[in-house]
């Protein structure tokens, strides 16, 4: 009978169903070969410490809810205090994690919760007991190439990297756990130190944060460094991981250099227009002068008017930067040296590897462009202020500066690339002498504008002002020759006359040629073809400059014949679009500007899944994105997803216009209730100017506000974004 309950005891301990499992009591003479294999949690202790016997309950609780794949042991250091003294145990309690018989480096010292000495053992249990994984050039492949990683490169020098460091430790602090059971982690490498390995990790300025998947660039985490914004990035991951989206996900594109500056776009008040490419670097025209195209060298086109044009359009020419040298700029000198002539301007600090590597092709740029453009630098150590009023968030930032217009260059930093660019946006009009020359000029770019007129200087002179200042001289012809003129223009000649040339049509600009402010206008409207690619250059302008952008979203891996055919489904509804305008006397969309892009879906394929929800599987589509409101629409007015074609785009983008579509939000619930209470708490305030009453009202608002949060908090679906961070 004895020995049946006995068995039967067995059994039961053999299954689990015994009583809890205790921790081992470990010794001078067993703890060795006890620890030799595995992972073991040992709590050292004294029978008299008041706190260790506080401690005991709470660590009988926690082994027996212990799922891990661990050990327990215990050593009372009043009998074995030589051990103790071993392990650096200095006060009691004291937890020390062993891994194979090598005590660890982390112990958990004190009278600590149950909360505490759980997140401490799972902590202890991960592969990386660091919440954020140091990588170092030696470790790297070892650790990185194998799961998921988002890895944070910095140098210590950074003032942005400072000011990031505490929002990337608290998530790291809170995050990593939970992420380790998806196999995700943190980590961070120091570019100071490991440059090499930063150069191959795609790194062009700092901070940088980039997802990698078994050692594979994923994408750059574009988003503003801070707290709130990344928790949400960051909290999206397990279910990507888990929905198998970063296993098969292609890399996009990568950018040059986005200095981490997602303002600067912004507040650029214009657009980037393709670059110059050349085999090798030449003489860049001078930027007052006027370029005259020759198709040959017997060119029977009247030399006096050609002559006459130039001599209006172009102003006493200036040598720009006679000693072919980079000038210091400063707080005190910066304002008055831009305030004439190009400059191209380098914003650096001096601890800045990006800077230092830099610096030659910076001084060779000088020299390149001696005569032409000024090439300036700025120590942003020394000159905080001036850095910060230019919006520099990264360093080099590299930007054009003329006539109070700015341009950020992103491009590669080498002498050809850098040269190529600064000629590209300071070329300068073309005098046309025959219709071919104009047609080549319309082959070459996407956009040409053409200017006809007398040779009295004013009207075009003034024009040619307002193209350069916004970087696009190089697309406008100037012609002299009224035959000449005639035969480009057709039926929509006229003296004196503006026009563009784009999407084989011709608009003719009707507004007074006496007015900067309305050539401004008009130009920038037009500056753009019906239907140009959605890239990070011109995504900004796509977005801020319309009321409402209509993206066809395209699968380009599915063949030419294919994106060729849904290009042009969305290129003829933008037509159809543009005529249903032309014919409206009264546009029911007053006041609302449209514009048509399309976007290459394999290479943005995670922006546009992971923003406007739109699979692969459903490409092409077609989005209607409205960021002054942070809405955008996929479906149609009957609730079905918007038809590929040229009617269902077309009927879509007017019902959108006429706000007879259902939108999808971009903003949470937390923004949007705090966007509403805002609006509210306004508008009674100045009903009442300032009473007693809105201010209660608005006191009402915030409540209500942290009433959402605290329903919302940890369930809230959080699908804002900014449009301007592209990926």
């Amino acid at each position: 009978m004895h020995l049946k309950i006995w068995s039967l005891w067995l059994l039961l301990a053999y299954l689990g169903l015994a009583a809890p499992v205790k921790s081992l009591v470990l010794d001078t003479l067993t703890f060795k070969e006890r620890t030799a294999r595995g992972t073991w949690i040992v709590k050292h202790f004294s029978p008299q410490c008041k706190h260790c016997r506080s401690f005991q309950p709470k660590w009988e609780q926690v082994l027996a809810g212990n799922s891990l794949d661990v050990s327990f042991g215990e050593i009372n250091c009043l009998e074995n205090e030589a051990l103790c003294d071993s392990h650096k145990v200095t006060s009691w309690p004291t937890v020390v994690v062993f891994q194979d018989g090598q005590q660890q480096p982390h112990a958990l010292v004190g009278d600590e919760t149950v909360e505490a000495l759980q997140s401490f053992i799972s902590r202890a249990t991960r592969k990386f007991a660091e919440n954020s994984v140091v990588l170092n050039s030696q470790n790297y492949t070892q650790y990185a190439h194998r799961g998921v990683w988002l890895v944070k490169h910095y140098s210590p020098f950074c003032p942005h990297c400072r000011r990031m460091a505490p929002h990337w430790k608290r998530l790291a602090d809170e995050l990593a756990d939970k992420f380790a059971e998806d196999g995700i982690w943190f980590g961070e490498v120091n570019c100071i130190e490991n440059g090499k390995l930063c150069e191959d990790n795609l790194v062009d300025g700092y901070p940088t944060v980039n997802l990698f998947v078994d050692g594979r660039f994923i994408e750059e985490m574009l988003i503003k460094y801070e707290y709130p914004v990344m928790k949400e990035y960051m909290l999206k991951l397990p279910q990507r991981v888990r929905s198998g989206e970063l296993a098969a996900k292609k890399d996009e594109p990568v950018v040059a250099n986005d200095n981490r500056d997602w303002d600067d776009m912004a507040n650029d008040a214009v657009d980037v227009a393709k670059p110059v490419t050349s085999k090798a670097v030449v003489e860049a025209p001078s930027p007052n002068a006027i370029v005259e195209t020759v198709s040959k060298p017997a060119d029977p086109a009247p030399a006096n008017a050609a002559a006459a044009a130039a001599a209006a359009a172009s102003e006493p020419e200036e040598q720009y930067n006679v000693d072919g040298q980079v000038v210091v700029l400063t707080k005190e000198n910066f304002a008055e040296k831009t305030a004439t002539g190009p400059w191209f301007v380098e914003f650096y600090a001096p601890w800045c590897p990006h800077c230092q590597h830099l610096a030659p092709e910076w001084e060779r740029l000088g020299a390149a462009a001696r005569g032409k453009i000024n090439i300036g630098k700025v120590d942003c150590d020394e000159a905080g202020q001036l850095c910060s009023d230019q919006n520099v968030q990264g360093f080099p930032t590299l930007k054009l500066i003329w006539e109070g217009q700015s341009l950020v260059y992103k491009g590669p930093r080498e002498l050809e690339n850098m040269h190529s660019f600064a000629q590209g946006m300071l070329a300068q009009p073309r005098v046309i002498k025959e219709a071919e020359q104009m047609q080549q000029m319309r082959h070459d770019n996407d956009v040409v504008f053409m200017f006809h007129g007398d040779s009295n200087g004013d009207a075009v002179k003034r024009i040619s002002t307002n193209v350069r200042k916004m970087f696009m001289a190089g697309q406008l012809g100037i012609v002299a020759d009224a035959k000449v003129a005639k035969e480009l223009a057709g039926d929509s000649y006229k003296k004196p006359m503006l026009a563009v040339f784009k999407d084989g049509r011709s608009v003719v600009y009707g507004g007074s040629l006496a007015s900067d402010d309305a050539i401004r206008e008009w130009l920038y409207a037009e500056r753009f073809p019906l239907l140009p690619e959605f890239t990070r250059e011109n995504a900004d302008s796509l977005f801020y400059d319309s009321d409402f952008l209509v993206l066809g979203v395209l699968p380009t891996d599915a063949g030419r014949s294919s994106l060729d055919a849904s290009r042009e489904t969305v290129r003829s509804a933008a037509v159809e679009y543009q005529k249903y305008l032309d014919k409206s006397a009264q546009h029911p969309e007053q006041g609302s500007k449209v514009r048509f892009a399309w976007i290459d879906g394999p290479k943005w394929s995670s922006y546009v899944e992971r923003v406007f929800q739109i699979p692969q599987s459903e490409w092409p589509s077609v989005v209607i994105v409205q960021s002054s409101e942070d809405q955008f629409y996929t479906l149609d007015i009957s609730g079905r997803k918007i038809e590929m074609s040229k009617l269902g785009i077309f009927m879509a983008v007017r019902a959108a216009v006429d706000g007879k579509l259902k939108p999808q939000s971009t903003k949470s619930i937390l923004v949007r209730g705090a966007k509403v209470i805002g609006h509210m708490a306004a508008a009674i305030w100045a009903f009442f100017f300032g009473s007693i009453l809105s201010i209660l009202v608005t006191i009402a608002g915030i409540a209500l506000l942290a009433y959402i949060v605290k329903r919302t908090r940890g369930a809230e679906n959080r699908n804002g974004f900014n449009l301007v961070k592209a990926d």
